[in-house]
């Protein structure tokens, strides 16, 4: 190992991890306080672990909290503090952490003049750990360009074929209801574009529209109807759609006492939703601007704020109604003008500086009825198993056939980077902070490996499978990922760097697992031995991006909550699948020797995919952990 000092060196940085665990664990402190405005300074603190007898050498108070909120809502966007420490003002917020004498201070959470702080005084522990995550991070660059090592041994043995994989993959007519009244198409669409408050965010009214038609009908349409004309239904002629809906779902209507079953859950949920809508609260379409500033959503039957002016209180109390009066009349065009008016007193009694621009609500509206990630994944899945049945079958490929993966690989990677560049600019952050936006990346990666990769139809064909799963996994929600504010804690950089790392790794774990699959399947020994070069060519880097991205998770962790590890049902499960996926990466060592034989390579590798699964979709919606929103 000597001749090989960047290995040496990842050996090295491993072990001065583990020393500044075992610092942290036994000299680390840590501990929380809630402080409250007013209140004399204190030094003592709640002892979660470490040799601390609950005093500091200095005293802290609370000076004032404050909440920021996204503009026009409130949805929290950040907690922060000011704090008085030793006589020092500081403020902390979520990954905003103060440091004074080496204890450091992180804000946990905050109440009506309250805050929780967590404290962590752990200067030799951190030091350690962060020292062997760099010398980590070195050692993993460095060990690509170092010499003489099996991996370039290997790399080289190749004719371009594996290398090519690896550079690719390291770099995605109007039927109306006959029975049922609504809005007409045009009128209803215009209805779409009005601004209403849901989910806790300003949004056009046909995002409410696509929601709610989903979760009562389970479909984005009913009867030929699109979603703003059953929106429009459910709004102006309630009593219609609901006798409709008794009789289409009659379970409704004969609930079960005590809900024991999932379906007796979501009939629950179906019917707070109806409730919801028959009682106008859904419909939160007035803006109101206090004469503090803050912003309120108020609905259909919402009360009169005391400051709120005549004619505002006028706008809401007759707005909807004339509507609704002139819809009832068959007066289509008087009613356009009503919404119209509607439209313009939002934009009047909002501002500009808290309505989403134009541009955003129309790329919304895009977004609501062109993103379906289930189409292109479908597809993606049907390309790829076509290229894997040809490989089975034949050495090579017809032109035809690589021009026709080609033109559909460049599609559904235009397409769903165009689904992803408009998610990030609606929401307003990079789409990598839950489950079904980690997953539209990981189809897009798959995707991007599929149109670099040029000859090899096997690994053409892995990743477009790989791509196409990761599509269909983003869309089981619903069939479009839903857009949402991003929590305070997630308001940090190293998020997408985490995430990209992680959800890259995947990619080429599900590769390696696909093309093992294939290997076992095929009959040419030639063939086997090709896939379990690739697959070794792949696994090094596989394995240095997951290492690469926990430890970069682990620095957001200090960031945020005060400890950079902390045994998280996901931390756990990805530190084991990186240790599994770790030992047939010693393949060139004498006593891992049975990895050089591809079909011990191939069994392990596809079992290793499960440890995979688990840790993306157990650790998330199994075990309760910091990760449960991902």
């Amino acid at each position: 190992m000597m001749r090989h000092p960047f290995t040496l060196l990842i050996h090295i940085a491993l072990v001065i991890i583990v020393t500044g665990a075992i610092v942290t664990h036994f000299a680390g402190i840590q501990g929380t306080m809630t402080l409250y405005t007013g209140e004399t300074p204190t030094d003592s603190f709640e002892v979660k672990s470490g040799p601390a007898d609950g005093h500091m050498p200095f005293a802290v108070s609370l000076e004032k909290v404050d909440i920021d909120y996204y503009p026009g809502t409130k949805t929290p966007m950040d907690f922060k503090s000011c704090l008085n420490i030793g006589g020092e003002y500081v403020t902390i917020s979520m990954n905003h952490v103060a440091e004074i004498r080496n204890w450091r201070f992180y804000q946990t959470g905050i109440g009506d003049g309250s805050s929780t702080v967590s404290i962590s005084h752990d200067p030799w522990g951190i030091g350690i750990t962060y020292t062997g995550y760099a010398l980590l991070g070195i050692g993993m660059i460095g060990f690509f360009f170092q010499r003489n090592t099996p991996w370039r041994a290997l790399l080289r043995s190749c004719k371009g074929v594996s290398a090519t994989v690896l550079i690719g993959i390291c770099t995605t007519v109007d039927l109306q209801g006959a029975s049922l009244p609504a809005m007409q198409r045009p009128l209803a669409a215009n209805l779409g574009k009005a601004y209403v408050y849901w989910n806790d965010r300003i949004c056009p009214m046909q995002t409410m529209a696509f929601d709610v038609t989903r979760s009562l009908y389970g479909a984005e349409s009913y009867k030929g109807m699109t979603p703003e004309q059953v929106l429009s239904g459910w709004l102006f002629y309630f009593d219609e759609w609901y006798r409709d809906y008794l009789s289409e779902f009659p379970a409704t209507a004969a609930l079960p006492d005590e809900t024991k079953t999932k379906r007796d859950k979501k009939t629950v949920e179906r019917i707070g939703l109806i409730q919801w809508l028959g009682t106008g609260e859904a419909f939160r379409i007035y803006p109101y601007r206090s004469e503090s500033g803050n912003m309120e959503w108020l609905s259909l039957t919402g009360r009169r704020p005391a400051g709120m002016s005549l004619d505002q209180w006028t706008f809401m109390q007759t707005t909807m109604p004339r509507m609704k009066e002139s819809l009832l009349a068959g007066k289509n065009i008087k009613a356009d003008e009503e919404l119209h008016h509607l439209k313009s007193g939002q934009q009047r009694y909002a501002g500009t500086d808290i309505l989403p621009s134009a541009g955003k609500m129309n790329a919304e509206r895009v977004y609501n009825k062109y993103a379906r990630p289930s189409i292109a994944g479908g597809l993606a899945i049907a390309c790829g198993l076509f290229l894997l049945f040809l490989s089975l079958r034949r050495e090579g490929s017809a032109r035809w056939v690589n021009l026709l993966t080609d033109i559909l690989s460049w599609g559904m990677l235009i397409y769903i980077a165009a689904v992803m560049g408009i998610l990030w600019w609606i929401s307003g952050h990079i789409p990598l902070s839950n489950g079904p936006e980690t997953m539209l990346f990981t189809g897009l990666t798959a995707l991007i490996g599929v149109c670099i990769v040029r000859r090899n139809m096997t690994v053409k064909g892995c990743l477009c499978t790989v791509g196409g799963i990761a599509l269909l996994v983003a869309a089981m929600g619903g069939r479009t990922p839903r857009i949402g504010m991003l929590m305070p804690v997630l308001a940090s950089p190293l998020l997408s760097i985490h995430v990209l790392l992680v959800m890259t790794s995947y990619v080429l774990f599900m590769l390696m697992a696909l093309l093992s699959a294939v290997g076992l399947c095929s009959r040419s020994n030639e063939r086997i031995e090709n896939i379990s070069v690739t697959n070794r060519l792949i696994l090094t880097p596989a394995v240095c991006l997951l290492g690469a991205g926990i430890f970069i998770g682990a620095v957001w962790a200090n960031q945020s909550w005060g400890r950079y590890w902390g045994w998280d049902p996901k931390e756990t499960c990805a530190l084991v699948t990186w240790m599994i996926y770790a030992v047939p990466m010693h393949w060139g060592c004498r006593r891992m020797a049975c990895f050089r034989q591809p079909k011990i390579l191939h069994i392990y590798l596809l079992g290793a995919i499960l440890s995979v699964a688990f840790t993306y979709f157990g650790a998330n919606y199994l075990l309760p952990g910091l990760h449960s929103y991902a």
